[in-house]
């Protein structure tokens, strides 16, 4: 997504929840809570530095934490975000709620896997 700010535009990487909730709000003002990080190239000698955006300061907080998860990174915590925070299953012990299964990060570990982790932490 491209974010005008003054006479300056940024690329904003932002998750499918966050897309959907401002996709209206065209030429509206939005607040958005920022996180920054590089990415690295293939070869790891140069790097590229990134934006990512949230409505919410709950929502930046959850990636944040999402991404300490073990083989989770910011893309994958980026894609596994399709619904709001909010929305988001929070899952009894031992147990893997329907919500949870849907995570498109979940390939390599049951959902269940993730939410332990998260509840650790």
């Amino acid at each position: 997504m491209r974010l005008q700010v003054g006479p300056i535009e940024y690329q904003l990487l932002v998750a499918e929840a966050v897309r959907r909730m401002i996709q209206m709000r065209t030429g509206e003002e939005i607040t958005f809570h920022i996180s920054e990080y590089l990415e690295s190239t293939s070869g790891g000698n140069r790097f590229i530095p990134r934006l990512i955006g949230f409505i919410t300061e709950q929502e930046l907080d959850f990636f944040d934490l999402f991404c300490t998860v073990e083989k989770i990174g910011v893309k994958k915590a980026l894609k596994a975000m399709a619904r709001p925070v909010r929305e988001s299953p929070t899952p009894s012990p031992g147990k893997t709620s329907s919500g949870s299964a849907r995570c498109p990060a979940s390939a390599p570990r049951p959902p269940s896997r993730y939410v332990t982790t998260l509840k650790r932490r």
